[in-house]
């Protein structure tokens, strides 16, 4: 039983390399760490936060987007999540004269279904945020960026399976 508004919330960092509060520099790609969503979440918030770039570039942002995968990456390689019109989960924050803050709804946790044939849909089981810099000129810029889930524990409702054929 839950008595109180704590018990109906699982917060999770974004980690990379088990570090939550990242200091972004150059123009990779950093990969945040993989996030097993079968702990029981139906549905989840992105939050993402980005300070005021450091050493003065004339233009400095932070793209960051939500990836997907079943197994963490091992046989079933990371690939961009998309909302039901088919865009990319993600945004990109312009942090040169202050500091953003980005969130992003993420609905069909555990209601994965990649089949080649018939309706598709549902999240896959391992999520993982990927945030790319980029900076115009400056000296040494970084941006200090922390990224979590937000999420909402199951109630243990059985969802309906995903078919071509309706359900009503």
């Amino acid at each position: 039983m839950r008595f109180n508004p704590y018990d109906d919330v699982i917060i999770q960092s974004s980690t990379v390399t088990a570090v939550a509060i990242q200091s972004l520099t150059g123009s990779s790609a950093v990969n945040g760490d993989g996030y097993d969503t079968s702990v029981g979440i139906e549905s989840l918030m992105v939050h993402i936060r980005a300070e005021i770039a450091s050493g003065s570039p004339s233009a400095s942002t932070v793209a960051w987007k939500l990836q997907e995968s079943n197994d963490n990456g091992s046989a079933d390689a990371y690939a961009d999540a998309k909302d039901n019109t088919g865009t990319v989960i993600g945004a990109t924050l312009d942090v040169h004269t202050a500091a953003k803050v980005s969130t992003a709804r993420v609905e069909g946790i555990m209601l994965n279904n990649q089949a080649s044939s018939g309706a598709q849909g549902g999240r896959k089981r391992w999520l993982r945020i990927v945030s790319t810099p980029a900076f115009t000129s400056g000296s040494s810029p970084a941006i200090l960026y922390y990224a979590q889930y937000i999420g909402a524990p199951g109630s243990g409702a059985v969802f309906p399976v995903r078919s071509t054929v309706s359900n009503t």
